[in-house]
């Protein structure tokens, strides 16, 4: 049984609209400041220089910066691949529903794809800076 030219027109438009709702939520996070204040580069300064109230040490605060830029790089990686794993459901779902391939070659990408892109979202993180403690097996 074909499916209706309306159907795929459907899922033609709900599928941009959630893809045009990614894109949008990380053109506005990247255009976020999260410190709006003008005086957080100055503090900073001042704590590198050793001049600030809280002298500290120049090595933490670069270690924070350090730990702050690969959060954000894991975050961008992240969010790469969730745009092309949808990119990716949202093609295989419309060739599938057009019969251009069949349910044996489309649900097995499917799958690979939806499970490949849960597993990256659910891995286990491990917190850099407080340690993540441990948790073992009693005996």
């Amino acid at each position: 049984m074909p499916v209706g030219f309306n159907v795929l027109i459907l899922v033609g438009i709900i599928s941009l609209l959630v893809l045009g709702c990614i894109v949008y939520v990380g053109y506005y996070l990247n255009r976020w400041q999260r410190w709006p204040s003008p005086h957080f580069e100055h503090l900073l300064e001042m704590w590198l220089h050793g001049g600030g109230p809280n002298k500290i040490d120049s090595a933490v605060v670069m270690g924070l910066i350090d730990e702050w830029h690969s959060r954000r790089s894991e975050f961008w990686t992240s969010y790469g691949q969730l745009m092309l794993s949808a990119f990716v459901i949202v093609c295989i779902t419309i060739l599938l529903l057009t019969r251009t391939i069949s349910a044996e070659a489309g649900l097995p990408i499917l799958a690979g794809v939806g499970g490949f892109a849960i597993g990256k979202g659910s891995s286990g993180r491990t917190t850099g800076i407080t340690g993540g403690g441990g948790g073992g097996a009693a005996g």
